[in-house]
C-alpha cells in the first residue's frame, strides 16, 4: 500500500469516527419548561428565588404578575449545558429574587414562552409566607420616605442637594446624598440608584462615609454622605433627577408583654424595614447663547489650550508630534478633537488621546490631550493654519476662543534610505522599514530524504497507532472520575468553606492594617455569610437568620456558638452606618473564633 493510500485511509477513518460521535451526542427530545421555586414556605421579610427552566431555546418569554411580593433582582438569564451517558442537554433558565412582604398563600401563575414555534407555559404554583420580620410597603412619601406611624419622616430621612437648579448647557453640577438618623440601624441595602436621564455624569469617591452631627427642628441627628456624582446637562429645558430609593433596617424598642418589671421597663428590639426615597430635583438647563463660533464643538468650563510640537525640522519621511493640550476645569471628558488642517504632503493617523481627567467634591477638573503622529513625504516649507478651540464659559457668559497661531514645518529631503518604504502603525515606536524585512532566497543544494526515512510506515507510527486508543480510554477514565467528584457540588463546597473564609479574613486583616474600616467589617461579613452558606449547604436565597439558626440546631451546633454568630453579623452591618463599643481586632478574633468553633461542631 502506498504511503498516499495511507494517508487516505487514515484521514477516512478519522472522519468516520467523528461522525458516529456526533451521531451519539443528538438526540431528540421533548421540549419542557418549568418552574421552581428555593423555598415554599417563608416569612414576611425573607428573600428567596424563582426559576423558570426550559431545555430547548425559547423566545419571548413572559414571566407572571409578581404583585404579591418585591421583586429584588432578576430575570438572569443563564444557559447550561451537561453531558449524561453520552448525550449532550442544553437548559436555559430565568431566575427572579423576591422577598415576601406580607402574609398569606399567594399563587404564582405561569410563566409563558415560545419554543420550535409552538407557544409553552409552565405550571403555577404557591407561596406560603407566614410571620416574619416586619416589611413596610411603599405608602405616602412625606417628604422623602415611606412612613410608619407618622415617625420614619421625622426619625429617619434621606436628603438630596444640588450646587445649582439654574445652569447652562454642559454646565457641571454636583448632586449630593446625605442620611439623617435619630434611630439605630441594622442594616441597608440600595434599592434604586437616581435615574439620570439627559445628563452625563461622574461619580466622586469620597472614600469612607464620615458620621457628623446636625440640629433639625431641635432634635440631633447623625448625618452621612451616602452619594456625590457630578452632572453635565446634555440637553436644554427642565430635566428631573428621579429619586435614589434604599431600604433600612431599624431597630426599634417594642414592649415585651411578659410580666418581668424589667420586661415592662427595658422591652425588646425588634427589627422593621423601611423604604426610603429622595425627593425628586427639578433644574433648569439654559441653551447656549445663538451667536456660537463655527468651530465650538460644545466645550464649557474655564479652559486654556497649548500647542507643542516635537520639531520644527525634519526630513521627508520622519515622524512630527502635535500635541494639543486642553485644560482646566469644565465638561473635559466630552470635549471633541479640534480640527487642524493638515497639507495634503502630511500622511496623518487618528491621534492618541490621554484623559489626565480628576473628579473631586468641587468637580471635573484636570487636563485631556490629543496626540497627532504625522509624517511629511516631500520636503518644502510647511505652513499649517492656526490651531482654534472655542468654549463657553458660564461666568462670563460668554463664548472665548484660543488660537496657537501659525504652524511652521520645515522639511528637508530624505537622505533616501528606505524612504519609500515607511509604514505607520499606531505610535512612533511602530514606523518600520519594510526593507529590512525582506529575505532573499537561499540557492542552497536542495537535499531530498529518501521515503523509507519518512514518519509514516516507521515504527513510531504504528506504536503511535496501537497507544491511541489506550490514551482514548484512560482520558475517558480520568474525566469521568472529575465529572463525578465535581457533580458532588454540596460536598465540595463544604470541604472548601473554611479555606475560602480564610482568605476573607486575610482580606479584613489586610483592611485593618490600611485603617480601611468600611472594607474591614464587608469582608468580615462576607468571610461569615460565605463560610455558613457553604458549610451548612444553605443557597444564597436563604441566608437569613432565621434559616441559619435553624440548620445550626439541626446540626446540633452550641447555643453559645449561634447566639455569637449572629451578634457579629449583626455588629458588621451596624458598624457601616454608627460606631461600635468593641474593637476591630476584637471582630476579628471573635469571627475567626466562631469559624474553628463551628468547623469543631459541625465536622470536616
Amino acid at each position: 500500500m502506498t504511503m498516499i493510500k495511507m494517508k487516505t485511509l487514515l484521514k477516512h477513518n478519522v472522519f468516520t469516527l467523528l461522525a458516529i460521535l456526533l451521531l451519539n451526542f443528538s438526540y431528540a427530545q421533548e421540549v419542557t419548561f418549568t418552574a421552581a421555586t428555593s423555598h415554599s414556605v417563608v416569612k414576611t421579610g425573607d428573600r428567596f428565588q424563582i426559576q423558570f427552566t426550559a431545555n430547548t431555546k425559547i423566545a419571548n418569554f413572559r414571566a407572571p404578575k409578581l404583585s404579591n411580593f418585591r421583586v429584588l433582582t432578576g430575570p438572569h438569564q443563564s444557559t447550561q449545558m451537561s453531558w449524561v451517558n453520552g448525550k449532550t442537554t442544553s437548559t436555559i433558565s430565568y431566575t427572579y429574587t423576591l422577598m415576601a412582604v406580607k402574609e398569606g398563600e399567594f399563587t404564582i401563575g405561569s410563566a409563558v414562552a415560545s419554543a420550535n414555534g409552538k407557544a409553552i407555559k409552565t405550571q403555577p404554583f404557591k407561596i406560603k409566607v407566614g410571620k416574619g420580620v416586619k416589611v413596610h410597603q411603599g405608602g405616602s412619601q412625606a417628604g422623602s420616605q415611606t412612613k410608619s406611624g407618622g415617625s420614619a419622616s421625622d426619625e429617619l430621612f434621606i436628603k438630596s442637594t444640588v450646587s445649582r437648579r439654574k445652569v447652562y448647557q454642559g454646565e457641571q453640577i454636583i448632586a449630593t446624598y446625605k442620611l439623617y438618623t435619630r434611630v439605630g440601624l441594622a442594616g441597608s441595602e440600595l434599592v434604586k440608584n437616581a435615574d439620570l436621564n439627559g445628563f452625563w455624569s461622574q461619580e466622586i469617591d469620597f472614600g469612607e462615609s464620615v458620621w457628623t452631627k446636625e440640629i433639625i427642628g431641635g432634635y440631633r441627628y447623625s448625618v452621612a454622605k451616602i452619594r456625590e456624582i457630578v452632572l453635565f446637562p446634555q440637553r436644554s429645558g427642565n430635566l428631573e433627577i428621579d429619586p435614589l430609593e434604599m431600604k433600612f433596617i431599624v431597630q426599634k424598642r417594642v414592649k415585651s408583654g411578659g410580666q418581668s418589671v424589667f420586661d415592662q421597663f427595658f422591652g425588646r428590639v425588634e427589627n422593621v424595614e423601611y423604604s426610603l426615597r429622595s425627593k425628586p430635583i427639578k433644574i433648569t438647563v439654559l441653551p447656549h447663547p445663538g451667536n456660537a463660533p463655527n468651530n465650538f464643538t460644545n466645550a464649557v468650563g474655564r479652559l486654556d489650550m497649548k500647542v507643542d510640537i516635537s520639531s520644527k525640522e525634519v526630513k521627508a519621511n520622519e515622524a512630527v508630534n502635535i500635541k494639543i493640550k486642553v485644560s482646566g476645569k469644565g465638561n473635559l471628558p466630552l470635549i471633541d478633537i479640534p480640527e487642524i488642517n493638515f497639507p495634503s504632503d502630511f500622511e496623518t493617523y487618528d491621534p492618541k488621546i490621554n484623559d489626565n481627567v480628576k473628579t473631586t467634591t468641587s468637580g471635573v477638573s484636570g487636563s485631556k490631550e490629543f496626540d497627532y503622529l504625522v509624517i511629511p513625504r516631500h520636503a518644502g516649507n510647511f505652513k499649517l493654519d492656526p490651531i482654534v478651540f472655542s468654549y463657553f464659559n458660564p461666568s462670563t457668559k460668554k463664548y472665548e476662543t484660543i488660537s496657537s497661531g501659525p504652524i511652521e514645518i520645515n522639511v528637508l529631503k530624505s537622505d533616501g534610505s528606505a524612504s519609500d518604504n515607511v509604514v505607520y502603525s499606531s505610535s512612533k515606536e511602530d514606523i518600520q522599514v519594510l526593507g529590512e524585512d525582506i529575505r532573499y532566497i537561499h540557492t542552497n543544494n536542495i537535499v531530498f530524504t529518501n521515503s523509507d526515512t519518512s514518519f509514516y510506515g516507521a515504527w513510531k507510527f504504528y506504536l503511535l497507532m496501537l497507544l491511541a486508543p489506550l490514551l482514548f480510554i484512560l482520558t475517558y477514565i480520568f474525566r469521568n472520575k472529575i465529572r463525578v467528584a465535581n457533580s458532588d457540588v454540596a460536598g465540595m463546597k463544604k470541604k472548601k468553606a473554611s479555606k475560602i473564609a480564610g482568605k476573607l479574613l486575610s482580606s479584613a486583616k489586610q483592611s485593618l492594617a490600611d485603617n480601611n474600616t468600611s472594607a474591614f467589617y464587608d469582608d468580615i461579613s462576607k468571610a461569615l455569610f460565605g463560610y455558613i452558606g457553604n458549610k451548612l449547604n444553605i443557597p444564597v436565597a436563604e441566608l437569613n437568620q432565621s434559616n441559619i439558626k435553624d440548620k445550626l440546631t439541626q446540626l446540633n451546633v452550641g447555643e453559645q456558638t449561634s447566639k455569637d454568630l449572629m451578634e457579629t453579623i449583626e455588629l458588621c452591618d451596624m458598624a457601616r452606618f454608627a460606631p461600635v463599643s468593641i474593637s476591630e481586632q476584637e471582630v476579628y478574633n471573635k469571627a475567626e473564633t466562631i469559624i474553628n468553633q463551628i468547623e469543631q461542631e459541625v465536622g470536616k
